[in-house]
């Protein structure tokens, strides 16, 4: 009943009617589904607002957000840790981003129309969660279908979905089809989105904002006698699309995710399961294509940058039954390599040439030149009943990290502000790149049922993550810096550690048949945490990330009171604080203010409406390193509706209003406007969020 209660609050803050089946097909609608593996871990599937892509439904899960650069660029957030902090796994399979500034990152890969769930493990991660989850561990898993049922010799299923959206003139259409016997399954999916700028306050536009993706998936199932095998294929394709807070924008993304899965319940508690995929990835990206280029020594400076990312992985874990419990023992493994090449032009003044007398001049720069990196870890974890009231979870992980780089290269002489990076480059080459990091990661937590209706959660652990090959190689100041869209320059440091975080937990959770109330207060102390500082020999301004001691802490509640059958009230409040520890002891960058969410919902006769109310409070506690802006708070109110006829089963529409009162306002995680020509948009400034929007969607499963 726990586990059903913490799946049901996370729907009930999304307003559609609580379902808890593990049998039935997912529905185009916000919905949960499932027994969670866990307490703690939330299961949330795409709402009928057509939202672009998954990182959009975190804003909806306690203590969870979204750091936006662009449309399709939704960095994932928990607690204040975002980006490779935390790991966020495609149906099993490490995602690895094929852009060095995330404008791919995992959540953007696959749309809304084709996810099956988001699941998010509240509070601390177990360690089969997988690596790095010092931020937390997110898994989203993809439409797929179902096997027939033992009274069904062949069974189709699947899904249409269409929708529109009026801020930025926007469509979405999706198609999902499985058919299957009770022992082979085959499906295929496909969406297609496209939009334009989108409107904020009195029709005033931010650009770029258009997009335009197309992602297809196909797979195979098989299943007999508690064999189950899995492969499926998955393609991006996302041309021409807006990062407004990113230098360039993108021009595509290109490739796909291969994955092979294999699971055996041998009986009797025993099982086994693996899981091996592989990714090859090309991105382009340029600064002229969709916004003014920058203009320097009297003429436009135009750049772009190619990159490619190949990487695969594999898993491995077998669960036993152990005492009055679960063991599971796993290896994980994965491999990644990356290049990215900056090429373009520029005007440069003519040597013994008259005053002001130019000419264009070539840029080529290998900016990463085959960088590897090499994970293998191994874990232990027990699950189970210490006695009558007290259950308790352990686990252990080691971690071996491996890191390489090329040569690099640039035919530029000297940077705009004089430093010559010919030096920087062979100053980098002369190093050794290579760097190995051992790290070891513990969890316990143990849960207490203190009453029929209130259950207690205590835990600790020690998580870590090894720098990402940004921070380690990124060798002439640039922004390539895992999308941390602040404006700022930055080299990396081949001298640095691996993060450690000593991490607490305390919830609660009170529950009644019309009651529910969960609070939870975490504390985070971080033992080299990475973030930029102030180095000389660079230029001005320029950053360069170092180990530091940081800490953060705060607490996250979610509730839901059933007044009557039609009724529901439902809410939610979070707060982080993420701060320097020594030196002057300041704020961490990209943390929000207090936020909440409050929502009314009716229900009746297939009909469900709803008002929300989003508040943010103002960010005032800002980072002094990067000079993060100040950002005012805000209030939102949502309506939202949607129809389920009883004379065609499996239609469903929905439609609805986000911000009613079109108030202008900011993404507290969002990066700083690096467009020029705007009117409507300050350059350097924070980024106005969307404004009043209209959508529609139309979807029918059968």
């Amino acid at each position: 009943m726990v586990k059903t209660r913490l799946l049901l609050i996370s729907a009930a803050c999304l307003a559609v009617p609580f379902q808890v089946n593990a049998e039935t097909e997912q529905l185009p609608t916000i919905i949960v589904e499932g027994v969670a593996k866990r307490p703690g871990e939330l299961g949330v599937v795409p709402d009928s607002s057509g939202l672009k892509d998954a990182a959009s439904m975190l804003k909806h899960v306690p203590g969870a957000s979204v750091n936006r650069n662009g449309p399709l660029t939704g960095i994932a957030q928990y607690r204040g840790m975002f980006g490779n902090r935390i790991n966020v796994s495609l149906d099993g399979a490490n995602f690895k981003e094929v852009g060095p500034n995330s404008m791919d990152p995992p959540l953007s890969h696959i749309p809304a129309a084709l996810t099956e769930s988001l699941q998010v493990y509240r509070g601390i991660a177990p360690v089969s969660s997988g690596i790095d989850t010092i931020g937390g561990a997110m898994s989203l898993k993809t439409k797929k279908g179902r096997f027939a049922d033992e009274d069904e010799t062949f069974a189709t299923s699947g899904v249409l979905s269409s929708g529109y959206s009026s801020v930025d003139d926007s469509y979405f259409g999706a198609g999902f089809v499985s058919i299957a016997n009770q022992n082979h399954k085959l499906y295929a999916g496909g969406s297609k989105e496209e939009g334009e700028d989108y409107k904020f306050k009195d029709d005033k536009r931010v650009t770029p904002t258009s997009y335009d993706r197309e992602v297809y998936t196909v797979g195979y199932g098989y299943q007999r006698d508690g064999h189950q095998l899995g492969l499926q294929y998955t393609d991006n394709n996302t041309h021409k699309t807006g990062t407004p807070a990113l230098p360039m924008d993108i021009i595509y993304v290109k490739g796909g995710l291969y994955d092979a899965n294999y699971q055996w319940d041998i009986g009797d508690g025993y099982q086994l399961k693996t899981r091996f995929y592989y990714q090859n990835m090309r991105h382009l990206m340029n600064n002229h294509s969709l916004r003014p280029p920058r203009i320097m020594n009297g003429g436009p400076m135009l750049m772009q940058n190619r990159t490619e990312v190949e990487g695969g992985g594999l898993d491995m874990a077998f669960t036993m039954p152990l005492f009055s419990g679960a063991l599971t023992m796993g290896v994980n493994g994965d491999r990644s390599n990356h290049d990215a090449f900056i090429s373009g032009s520029m005007l440069m003044p003519m040597m013994g040439g008259m005053p002001g007398m130019t000419m264009r001049m070539p840029i080529a720069i290998k900016n990463f030149n085959d960088v590897s990196r090499e994970r293998y870890s191994g874990f232990l974890e027990w699950k189970g009943d210490l006695m009558d009231d007290l259950s308790a979870e352990f686990g252990l992980r080691y971690t071996y990290t491996y890191s390489n780089a090329g040569a690099v290269s640039t035919s530029r002489m000297l940077l705009p502000n004089g430093v010559n990076e010919r030096v920087l480059a062979t100053r980098f080459n002369d190093l050794d790149h290579e760097k190995y990091f051992h790290d070891v990661e513990l969890v316990s937590i143990f849960r207490y049922t203190a009453t029929d209706n209130l259950n207690l959660e205590i835990g600790f652990a020690r998580k870590n993550r090894a720098p990402s090959y940004q921070e380690l190689y990124l060798w002439s100041p640039g922004e390539a810096t895992g999308g941390l869209a602040d404006g700022r320059n930055y080299v990396g440091n081949l001298n640095l550690k691996t993060e450690n975080a000593y991490q607490f937990e305390l919830g609660a959770e009170y529950h009644t048949d019309d009651l529910y109330v969960a609070p939870r207060v975490f504390y985070h102390y971080v033992k080299d945490y990475i973030q930029g500082t102030p180095v000389a020999g660079f230029g001005n301004g320029t950053l360069q990330f170092n180990n530091i001691d940081a800490q953060l802490w705060g607490l996250d509640i979610e509730a839901s009171y059933r007044i009557d059958d039609h009724w529901r009230l439902d809410g939610g409040l979070n707060y982080v604080r993420g701060q320097q520890i020594g030196g002057q002891g300041g704020n961490l960058y990209r943390i929000a203010p207090l936020n909440g969410r409050a929502q009314i919902t009716f229900e009746h006769s297939g009909w469900m409406a709803a008002v929300e109310g989003v508040f943010y409070d103002r960010m005032e506690d800002v980072a002094g390193y990067n000079d993060e802006q100040v950002t005012p708070g805000y209030f939102l109110l949502n309506l939202k509706a949607k129809y389920e006829p009883d004379l065609i089963k499996g239609l469903v529409i929905g439609a609805g209003i986000d911000n009613v009162i079109d108030q202008k306002h900011f993404d507290h995680l969002g990066g700083y406007y690096r467009v020029s020509g705007n009117p409507d948009v300050a350059q350097g400034g924070r980024i106005p969020m969307n404004g009043r929007n209209f959508y529609a969607t139309l979807s029918y499963q059968w």
